[in-house]
């Protein structure tokens, strides 16, 4: 097949994709954005998977979770309850609080409240005044929680708005905008604001932003860490309650580009975090939903949790009680807890693991792209499908997990999906043009051995890169043989043509059950079926193939019994004999007529085994060499034999069922009986005497337990020789 076509069209392939990631089209843009997303996401989920640690964090949750709100009371709860709360944490030996909420709004006083339906009815009075003056202090849940505020290392949330409203007390800013170079930068700024009442803001001093903005696939993929108001600049809420864990101040860190500022990064510390030029970072996500320690804040209430679990900690408290909202869409998990995005993004900062992407990576991308293209696209034409299959799965993985193991090493973030989707596209191109230029190939093959194996067999073969041919060769292989007993009985009263038809009927189930185990048919003669397995598909588990083929035959068998019986025909049954050994295999005959057929002693043995169920009155026998490892399935151990024709003896079985089908009497009798045979071999004719008399008596249907007591007769009269092997001689076909 000329190699020159694929080769090009390959080339021009790797020449898009380039153009892809170097086009400034916007639409184009958009749409590798969106790919670049994915790839993003593809990179996370699989660093999660391979590269999951324990959480050693000093980042933790309180949840305000449905077991709270079923213990607690339905939320809102009472700002004097949250109050209580605070105090319990601190109690604990919380470091720094951080309440992924907003107290926009006044709690209604219940004293006020009083006061006002009082006077709307017009009863009140001065002693009533008095006495809810006097009340108002122990009522004022608002007065309650800013105390319990001041005395502690708390953030409150707030929300940044783009329009031009604002509502309670901003806290003190991060940083000021100062030069005129620092005002170019590109931080996401706000008109507006929603922030907490006077009362609760002024105690708790610092309060950070919990606004998230989502891509436009509606994913959460990266938060600010900053953001702009006027002339200043303020946290987020992860953000502050670090700066004040480590009492650190922050500053930017910027890099001309073309005569222009633009941000890079925020130093808090000894760290510097890596951001975009919008002062974003991307989430460093430790693992799924609920891999921070997550505590229940009725048990913090209720004192239940561990003591000193919760010292020297960061919290986060929030809520992730269904129902109430703060659930995102995330990169790593559609159904992420709000408050948890927080912890994560604080926990970066102090464990300084952020991903980012820096300036150069874009001319790596290119370059990954052209060199891997330009490679794939010469040596993919020379690989067959089957190879080209493994590669299309196999390429991408390697290009995974080698730019994962990248990312947990340097932290640099690069897009690989434009590379994955240009090696499976050329590996399609091949696998189509392969297809189309060697149709006289597929014919070939067809026309060698569709008579002999079924479609799906052919459509396996197609796809292998092995030549097949028909020329003989020696494989490890099976062979089955089937044949119809006392046929010549049956068959005497019938016309040809009745003969006919009943074999048709008889030999069709059989054949689908032989090919349904990837089985070969070699020939039908007369009444006999001889198949095998291990040709011309190589089977690895051509012996287990072939018993349960066997098994289903069988089974096939008691189905035609009464079919026949309707129709008026005999009842049949069949015996089967399996081998496994190494067989000679190929197209065999002479030049006018020719049969793709096995040879070799292991074949002939497995006809003689196939003769030997009369005499043991079993349906399916096995050899010691097919039943060798087969653990699904139940044996019966039958004898050591010596056959017509060989001069060393064997071990047959007997198959007699799947094991997972076998009945606890079942595999009672087959013990008993394998362990009376034991006894036989050992000349412990009492023993194996009393044990196949018992299964005899239990079960006299069972030709082979007379057939052990007539020859122990036999030998407690005349003894076998000294050197006597247990092996039994058949002189008879």
């Amino acid at each position: 097949m000329s190699k020159r076509i694929p080769i090009l069209v390959g080339l021009a392939l790797v020449l898009f994709a380039v153009w892809l990631q170097l086009t400034t089209l916007e639409s184009v843009r958009l749409f590798i954005t969106r790919l670049d997303n994915m790839a993003y996401d593809m990179q996370l989920r699989t660093k999660i998977l391979t590269h999951h640690t324990p959480i050693n964090s000093p980042v933790a949750i309180v949840d305000i979770d449905d077991k709270s709100l079923m213990a607690e009371g339905r939320w809102p709860w009472p700002r004097a309850k949250l109050a209580t709360l605070l105090n319990r944490l601190q109690e604990e030996g919380v470091v720094v609080i951080a309440m992924d909420m907003m107290f926009p709004e006044k709690e209604a006083d219940i004293t006020d409240l009083i006061r006002q339906e009082l006077d709307k009815r017009k009863l009140n009075t001065p002693d009533f005044t008095a006495i809810l003056d006097k009340m108002h202090p122990e009522l004022d849940n608002d007065a309650k929680f800013s105390v319990s505020a001041q005395q502690k290392d708390m953030v409150l949330g707030m929300t940044f708005l783009p329009r031009q409203e604002t509502s309670g007390v901003l806290p003190a800013p991060t940083l000021v905008v100062q030069t005129a170079a620092e005002k170019e930068l590109e931080f996401i700024k706000a008109e507006g604001y929603i922030s907490n009442i006077p009362i609760i803001q002024q105690a708790a001093k610092n309060a950070g932003f919990i606004n998230v903005y989502a891509d436009p696939d509606g994913i959460i993929r990266r938060v600010p860490i900053l953001m702009r108001y006027k002339d200043n600049l303020y946290s987020s809420l992860a953000f502050q309650a670090v700066q004040l864990f480590l009492l650190s101040k922050p500053e930017l860190v910027t890099a001309e580009y073309k005569n222009s500022l633009r941000l890079e990064g925020v130093k808090l510390g000894d760290n510097v975090i890596p951001t975009d030029a919008l002062a974003q970072v991307l989430i460093p996500f430790r693992g799924k939903s609920y891999t921070f320690p997550f505590i229940s804040a009725t048990d913090v209430l209720n004192k239940t949790i561990v003591p000193n679990s919760l010292a020297g900690k960061i919290i986060f408290l929030g809520t992730s009680a269904s129902g109430l909202g703060d659930i995102q869409a995330t990169a790593i998990q559609g159904a992420f807890p709000g408050v948890e995005i927080q912890a994560t993004i604080a926990d970066g900062i102090l464990e300084n693991n952020f991903s980012y992407k820096p300036a150069w990576v874009s001319g790596a991308e290119v370059f990954m792209t052209m060199i891997l293209g330009v490679v794939l696209a010469i040596l993919f034409p020379y690989f067959g499908p089957r190879l080209l299959s493994t590669l299309i799965i196999v390429i991408p993985l390697i290009i995974v997990f080698a730019n994962n193991w990248l990312w947990d090493k340097t932290g640099f973030i690069i897009s690989i999906l434009i590379p994955i989707l240009l090696t499976i596209s050329l590996a399609i191109v091949n696998m189509v043009y392969g297809y189309l230029f060697e149709t006289r190939k597929r014919e070939r093959l067809k026309g060698m051995f569709g008579q002999y194996v079924p479609a799906k067999h052919i459509d396996e073969m197609l796809k292998n890169e092995t030549n097949f041919a028909l020329q003989g060769e020696d494989r490890e292989m099976t062979v089955l043989f089937a044949d119809i007993r006392n046929f010549t009985t049956i068959s005497e009263p019938m016309s040809a043509s009745e003969l006919k038809d009943m074999l048709n009927q008889f030999f069709t189930p059989m054949t689908e059950i032989i090919f349904k185990y990837r089985g070969t048919i070699d020939k039908y003669i007369g009444d006999l079926i001889m198949a095998f397995w291990g040709a011309p598909l190589k089977d690895k588990n051509h012996a287990a193939h072939a018993i349960a083929a066997a098994l289903d035959m069988q089974t096939a068998v008691d189905t035609l019994k009464i079919e026949f019986a309707k129709k008026g025909l005999p009842e049949i049954d069949i015996g089967i004999g399996l081998n496994s050994g190494e067989m000679s295999v190929g197209d065999m005959g002479s030049q006018f007529r020719k049969n793709y057929t096995v040879l070799g002693d292991a074949v002939n043995l497995g006809s003689r085994v196939e003769g030997l169920t009369k005499f043991y009155g079993v349906k399916i026998m096995v050899t010691e060499s097919t039943q060798h490892e087969q653990t699904k399935f139940l044996f019966r151990k039958l004898d050591r034999v010596r056959v017509k024709g060989k001069k060393n003896g064997i071990t047959i079985y007997e198959v007699i069922c799947r094991k997972a089908e076998a009945t606890e009497e079942l595999l009672n009798q087959i013990s008993q009986s394998n362990q009376a045979i034991e006894c036989y071999f050992n000349k412990e004719w009492e023993e194996a005497e009393n044990l196949f008399s018992k299964l005899h008596k239990s079960y006299p249907g069972v030709k082979l337990y007379p057939l052990y007591l007539k020859r122990i007769t036999e030998f407690k009269q005349t003894p076998p020789p000294q050197d006597w092997d247990g092996v039994y001689v058949h002189a008879t076909k």
